[in-house]
């Protein structure tokens, strides 16, 4: 095995978070201070409700420090140290302030809100509507396939890169039950995250250095993406997973199988084809799709939840999928050194189309795909991914707890009796017929999953403070100008007291807008 398109380790500059470190550095206190709580059990107690948030919802892509169309020549200093030229165009703007981050508890509560541990998932499926592809007990404020917590959410601001992971164990059957748990949010941002990288990642500006050639693989609206001041947020996923287990679960219970979609032939399955077992063929390529659809459910509901909670916070939230993934990961360093992720060199003859393989970042985040360091062969990965549902922390964990409730919140009295019932669990057959299919794909394409990488990170918010005099001078509206909102005029007065708000506007202009004040 090839590794190819790789930072070096050291480049990548890998270190660990402190536990109780933030992401400035600063040792934090256990116990979050009084004005932390308070602002804390503001968002959850006051503002608009859900489906007014929803009536508002918007990307807002100018925030404090941001610019748009100047014609001027800029330095990316913080990235790339490329000077920068974005045409001079009708939406001319320079923000005339200085960015202001994110506070550590808009962070939070936006960590929260997008990926954070909410209590035990349920798991009410029936051992006859295959309970066995559950892998894991913890719920999140997302839903995810199988229980998987199959995406990651990474999280880049002006002091690096950093991948938040709470996990709580064991976990609450709910863990905001209340006022008590608002001090779970500030812990779990301080204590869940582990750096990735000590600076904002390289991402490129495309193209020439005057940013004007058309060939644009971080989209045509790049500009601003990973400004000083914003805070990136970034879910990254382990699609291989999705892949794995997937499989496993599909020959299990649905009764169909992998076949090669040049032959129309079973992919090293031939001899499980029978009634009962595997009867019906699905070809590779729309399988690897459907490992993706599921990978991109996940991120979309993580997407909108960080929408929703920018929206109640009155930050700027700017939505984003238009970009090459593969570049923000680091598949081409010659372009951009992006977040350093490791690639698997493959054989073009037998690849399709062309399919980058991501083999993500040692002790960070590592896919199941095989080849790879941590897989070298399909045996290694499908037991693994069968044995994920039985360890401590998995939906039916064979660590002799039996009916203790360890796992989901069920009585004990069911708990023990679904322990116990064979249709809980894999069956042998199931995992020696997945090998068999994993060992003909990396066979004939060189890897598995063949058609998709096993990592992905299209979609994303960028979330900043939002600079109001730009839509005052180039939005209509009654009152407000369109895209304005009394959380985001009334923003610092809320959550920066005493900061006042540094919005860019014309000389003599009042601060902020009466008609918007509550």
């Amino acid at each position: 095995m090839r590794l190819g398109r790789a930072r070096p380790r050291e480049d990548a500059r890998l270190a660990e978070a402190d536990g109780a470190e933030d992401d400035r550095g600063r040792n934090r206190p256990a116990v979050p201070a009084p004005e932390e709580l308070a602002s804390v059990a503001r968002a959850f107690e006051s503002g608009p409700s859900l489906f007014s948030l929803l009536s508002t919802v918007r990307t807002r892509r100018m925030g404090l420090g941001y610019r748009a169309e100047t014609g001027e020549e800029e330095l990316f200093s913080w990235s790339s140290g490329r000077s920068v030229t974005q045409r001079e165009g009708p939406f001319r703007f320079s923000s005339t302030s200085e960015p202001v981050p994110l506070s550590e508890v808009e962070e939070a509560l936006v960590c929260w809100a997008a990926a954070g541990p909410n209590g035990l998932a349920l798991a009410d499926v029936p051992v006859e509507g295959a309970l066995a592809g559950m892998l894991q007990r913890r719920g999140r404020t997302v839903p995810s396939s199988s229980g998987d917590l199959g995406v990651d959410l990474f999280v880049v601001n002006d002091d690096g890169v950093f991948v938040y992971r709470p996990e709580p164990d064991p976990p609450a059957p709910v863990e905001i039950a209340g006022p008590d748990d608002y001090a779970k949010v500030l812990s779990w941002y301080r204590e869940g995250r582990r750096r990735v990288l000590d600076r904002r990642p390289d991402v490129a500006w495309p193209g020439s250095p005057e940013g004007t050639h058309n060939v644009r693989p971080m989209g045509p609206g790049q500009y601003n993406l990973n400004r000083p001041g914003s805070t990136w947020f970034l879910p990254v996923g382990d699609v291989g997973l999705e892949w794995f287990n997937q499989l496993l679960v599909s020959y299990e219970w649905s009764g169909f199988y992998l076949q090669d979609p040049d032959s129309g032939e079973p992919a090293g399955c031939k001899e499980w084809i029978r009634p009962g077992f595997l009867e019906v063929g699905f070809p590779i390529p729309a399988f690897d799709e459907l490992a993706l659809l599921l990978h991109a459910g996940q991120a979309g509901c993580m997407v909108q939840n960080i929408r929703l909670a920018c929206e109640a916070l009155g930050l700027g939230a700017w939505t984003m999928g238009s970009y090459a993934d593969d570049v923000v990961l680091g598949a081409y360093p010659e372009v951009a050194a992006g977040l350093g992720f490791e690639f698997l060199t493959r054989d073009p003859a037998t690849n399709p189309a062309a399919t980058t393989t991501c083999l993500g970042l040692t002790g960070v985040l590592e896919p199941v795909v095989v080849p790879s360091p941590r897989f070298p062969d399909a045996e290694s990965a499908v037991r693994y991914v069968r044995a994920l549902r039985a360890r401590p922390g998995g939906v039916l964990p064979t660590d002799g707890t039996g009916g203790s409730g360890s796992g989901p919140p069920w009585r004990p009295e069911l708990r023990q009796e679904v322990v116990e019932h064979p249709r809980a669990h894999l069956s042998d057959w199931a995992e020696e017929a997945a090998i068999a299919t994993v060992e003909h794909i990396v066979a004939k394409h060189g890897c598995c999953p063949a058609y998709v990488s096993p990592v992905r990170a299209k979609l994303s918010v960028q979330a900043h403070h939002v600079d109001s005099g730009f839509y005052e001078r180039y939005f209509a509206g009654d009152g407000l100008p369109a895209g304005l909102t009394p959380a985001i005029v009334d923003h610092f007065a809320t959550w920066h007291p005493g900061v006042p708000d540094p919005s860019s506007r014309p000389a003599g202009h009042p601060e902020g807008h009466p008609e918007g004040r509550g």
